[in-house]
């Protein structure tokens, strides 16, 4: 019925807490994949233990090219992208596929998290189900997100490569999904708790990096970004 992707570069007790929120609070059945961006601290001996699929690369290849590898491996239904500092709570999964049934023109549903941009930024669960207006309402980070391996993968190709290593990428795929007429919703029922900015405070002079891949996503998308 699912598969849960996830992409890890060192931080081993941030992954261990991730897969036991999984473990713990995902009540379908799923398979677990895991890719690896080149960690040096046990992570990948610690991933063939308790993933059902993996792959390990050499080298820290960046975030599009590690989920679209975890992608090219799924095979059930439902995808969920997952950052590897996050915990998830009960019933997170039945409640997102709920709302991503709720409307056959979805095309990703994001929970809500404790860190990251503030138009799904929460302190507390919500009740909403929030319908994004395309082009004109922000993005949200990607944290966590639920879709369909058709969709996500077949349809729009995964996540852009033309992104260094992090950042820009989510916003992108943001764009694509509605430049193809399918809805986004931030589904406010799930709280992701997400420490933020693991893996990057890793990346030097990682201020710019977000900066170039700010203005390559301006210039790429600039006939759609509003005012």
């Amino acid at each position: 019925m699912l598969s849960i992707v996830s992409l890890t570069w060192d931080q081993l007790h941030l992954t261990k807490k991730f897969i036991e929120s999984i473990r713990k609070n995902t009540d379908v059945p799923y398979e677990l994949i895991m890719v690896d961006n080149g960690s040096r601290d046990g992570t990948q001996e610690y991933i063939k233990q308790v993933a059902d699929k993996y792959h390990f690369f050499e080298r820290n290849t960046g975030f599009s090219h590690g989920f679209n590898k975890g992608l090219s491996l799924a095979s059930r239904e439902y995808i969920a992208i997952c950052n590897n500092d996050t915990e998830f709570p009960p019933n997170w999964f039945r409640l997102l596929v709920q709302s991503f049934d709720s409307d056959p023109k979805c095309g990703l549903v994001f929970p809500c998290y404790t860190k990251g941009l503030k138009i799904a930024r929460r302190w507390r669960p919500g009740k909403k189900v929030i319908r994004l207006t395309p082009f004109e309402d922000s993005y949200p980070s990607g944290v966590a997100i639920l879709s369909k391996l058709m969709i996500l993968r077949d349809k729009l190709g995964g996540f852009s490569e033309d992104y260094e290593i992090a950042s820009g990428e989510d916003a992108d795929l943001c764009f694509k999904v509605w430049t193809v007429g399918l809805d986004i919703y931030i589904d406010e029922r799930v709280l992701v708790k997400h420490k933020g900015k693991s893996t990057v405070s890793k990346i030097p002079n990682w201020q710019k990096l977000f900066k170039r891949n700010a203005e390559l996503f301006r210039q790429k998308w600039k006939d759609y970004i509003k005012d």
